[in-house]
C-alpha cells in the first residue's frame, strides 16, 4: 500500500512538467473524402438547385480547376514545327505551344487587331504612364497621339514619345502581327531602340530579348541592320546576332576576333606603330580564311566540331502576351560566346598567323600554339604564301664608330711564341714587386710561379670544337627538354642563363645571330637555326 501511494506521488511530481496537460488538445486530421478538384464558393445566402441539378443563386465561382493538370499533352504533341535556319551558329529552333490557355489579354488582342490600320491627324504630344499600357486605359487624347506617333514610325520618322507608349508598341506587334508583315515589323522595332535609345537604355537587354523571340518564331533570318552596340546589349543568345558584320568570312572574323578569341593581338609589343597596319591586316586575313575552311555551302563555321548547347525559355518572358501567341523555344546552337573550346581554336589561329608575321619582321621568338589542327596550320600556311613571298631577317643595327674609339684598338702583330713568353716574364715581374710592396707574403720564386708552356694552338678555340661540350644541351633543346640545360648548371654552380649566354656567344662568332631564346619562361632554338644545329653536333 506504502508503494502504491509513493507511486502516485512521484507520478504527480511528473506531472508537474508536462506542458501538454495544460493546453486543448489537437484532434488529427482525417480525410473527408470529399473531391478537393471541384470548390463551391457562396455569398452565405440560401442556395436551390435547378431542374439541372445546378445552384442558383449569386454564386461567385461555380467551379474551379488548375490550368497544370497531369493529363496535359505530351511535348511531342505540344510541338509546332522546327526549322533550320540558314547562315546562322543557330542550328534548330523547335517552336512548342503553350500548355495551358487563358482569356487574359483577349480585349487587348481584339482591339490591337481593330486598330491595326487607324490613324489619327497630327496633334501635340500627350504624356502617358502604366505599368502594363493597354487601349482601354488611353483617354481619347492620347490614343490619337499614339496612332499618329506609330504612323511616324512605319514611314520612319521618330517623334517625341516616352516608353510606356514603346511598350505599347512592342505589345501591339508581338500580338498582333502577321507573318506575312513580320520582316517589316522586326525592323521597326529595332529602328526604335536604336533611335530612342536614352529612353530605353534601362530595359534594353529586354527589348532585344523579345525581337530575338519574334524573328525565331517567324523565322527570320538575322537583322543586318544591328549595330555593334545593341549587339553587346544583348543578354542571352548573341549567337542569333552574331553576323551583324555580314555574313562573309571577313565580317565573322571580324566578330571572332572581337568577342571571341583567348588572345589579343593588339596587347603584342610588336603590333606598333609601322607594324599594327600590318597585323590588323593579315590576321584578320588568316582568320577569314580559317572561317571560309570552317564553313560549308555558305554556312559559317558549320563544320565546327564542337558539340551544340541547348536553351529551352518561354517566348516574350515579361511581356504582355496573350496565349494564342505564347509559346516555348528550343534553340540548339554552338555557342559563340561561352564556348571555350572555339574562343582557344581562334586564339590559337591568331597566334600561329602572329608567328609569320614575326618571322617575316625579323622577330625571332615566337607564340605558343598549343592545339591548332594541322588543316588550319595548312591553311594560314596557304595565306602567308600569297602574302609574304620574301622573309626578311632583322638587321642588327650597327652604332656609328667614334673617334675614340680607335683608343681601345689591340695593336695588329703576327702571333709569335717568343713575343708570347716575354709579355708573360714581365707580367710576374710586375706581380712579384706588388707583392714586395705590401710585404704580405714571402717573396714568391719566379721558378716556382713560372707555369709550365703551354701549345699554343694556330686556330681559334671557338667554333665546333668549343661547341661540342654543349652538344648534349642543344640535344635536349631540340627534344623542348632542358634536362641537360640544368644539370649542367646545377655542377658547375652557374645559373641557366649564364650557360645559354655562352652558347649563343659561340653562335654568334659561327653564323652571326643567337641560336637559343627564351620562350614562356624556357629555352628553344629557334626554329630557323634547327636544321643547322643539328648539322654541327
Amino acid at each position: 500500500m506504502l508503494l502504491s501511494e509513493n507511486k502516485i506521488k512521484n507520478k504527480a511530481k511528473d506531472d508537474f512538467w508536462d506542458i501538454s496537460s495544460l493546453v486543448a488538445g489537437i484532434k488529427p486530421l482525417r480525410s473527408t473524402g470529399k473531391d478537393t478538384s471541384a470548390v463551391t464558393i457562396t455569398d452565405g445566402a440560401e442556395r436551390s438547385l435547378d431542374t439541372q441539378n445546378r445552384l442558383t443563386g449569386s454564386t461567385v465561382i461555380e467551379r474551379f480547376v488548375s490550368p497544370h493538370r497531369k493529363d496535359e499533352l505530351t511535348p511531342e504533341e505540344n510541338e509546332l514545327f522546327f526549322y533550320t535556319p540558314k547562315s546562322s551558329l543557330i542550328h534548330k529552333v523547335t517552336v512548342y505551344k503553350s500548355p495551358s490557355s487563358y482569356d487574359f489579354y483577349s480585349d487587348f488582342v481584339r482591339e490591337a487587331r481593330r486598330l491595326w490600320n487607324a490613324r489619327a491627324e497630327i496633334c501635340e504630344y500627350v504624356d502617358f504612364f502604366s505599368y502594363s499600357p493597354q487601349y482601354d486605359q488611353l483617354t481619347k487624347a492620347q490614343l490619337d497621339y499614339y496612332l499618329w506617333w506609330r504612323e511616324g514610325l512605319r514611314k520612319g520618322i521618330f517623334a517625341r514619345t516616352n516608353l510606356y507608349y514603346i511598350y505599347l508598341y512592342f505589345y501591339e506587334v508581338i500580338n498582333a502581327a502577321s507573318e506575312s508583315e513580320a520582316l517589316v515589323l522586326r525592323d521597326t522595332l529595332i529602328s526604335v531602340i536604336e533611335n530612342y535609345s536614352e529612353l530605353v537604355r534601362g530595359v534594353l537587354p529586354k527589348l532585344i530579348r523579345w525581337i530575338c523571340d519574334f524573328s525565331l518564331l517567324y523565322r527570320l533570318a538575322p537583322p543586318q541592320n544591328f549595330s555593334e552596340k545593341l549587339f553587346l546589349n544583348a543578354g542571352t543568345l548573341k549567337e542569333y546576332f552574331v553576323n551583324i558584320a555580314g555574313d562573309t568570312p571577313e565580317g565573322w572574323a571580324d566578330m571572332l576576333l572581337s568577342y571571341c578569341c583567348s588572345y589579343d593581338y593588339r596587347t603584342s609589343k610588336f603590333a606598333k606603330e609601322e607594324n599594327l597596319i600590318l597585323y590588323d591586316t593579315h590576321i584578320r586575313g588568316a582568320v577569314a580564311a580559317v572561317v571560309d575552311g570552317l564553313s560549308e555551302n555558305g554556312n559559317m563555321l558549320s563544320k565546327v566540331p564542337f558539340e551544340d548547347c541547348m536553351v529551352t525559355a518561354k517566348a516574350f518572358e515579361g511581356a504582355l502576351c496573350s496565349s494564342q501567341i505564347k509559346v516555348t523555344l528550343v534553340v540548339e546552337y554552338c555557342s559563340f560566346s561561352r564556348s571555350h573550346e572555339l574562343r582557344f581554336l581562334i586564339g590559337d589561329a591568331v597566334k600561329y598567323a602572329e608567328n609569320k608575321i614575326r618571322a617575316y619582321i625579323g622577330v625571332k621568338s615566337k607564340l605558343t600554339v598549343y592545339s591548332l589542327p594541322k588543316e588550319l596550320c595548312e591553311t594560314i600556311d596557304i595565306y602567308f604564301a600569297n602574302k609574304f613571298t620574301d622573309v626578311k631577317r632583322a638587321e642588327r643595327k650597327k652604332e656609328d664608330r667614334q673617334e675614340y674609339d680607335a683608343l681601345y684598338d689591340l695593336p695588329k702583330t703576327e702571333l709569335d711564341i717568343s713575343n708570347a713568353r716575354l709579355i708573360e716574364n714581365a707580367s710576374w715581374g710586375v706581380t712579384r714587386e706588388l707583392v714586395e710592396a705590401f710585404d704580405t707574403i714571402e717573396a714568391i720564386d719566379e721558378n716556382d710561379c713560372h707555369e709550365p708552356e703551354r701549345e699554343v694552338c694556330s686556330e681559334s678555340s671557338s667554333g665546333n670544337g668549343s661547341i661540342e661540350k654543349y652538344a648534349s644541351i642543344l640535344k635536349g633543346l631540340l627534344l623542348v627538354d632542358e634536362c641537360a640545360l640544368k644539370q649542367l648548371s646545377r655542377s658547375i654552380s652557374r645559373p641557366p642563363e649564364a650557360v645559354v649566354d655562352e652558347i649563343n656567344e659561340i653562335f654568334v662568332e659561327l653564323m652571326g645571330d643567337i641560336a637559343i631564346e627564351e620562350q614562356d619562361g624556357s629555352y628553344r632554338i629557334i626554329e630557323d637555326y634547327k636544321d643547322y644545329v643539328k648539322e654541327i653536333i
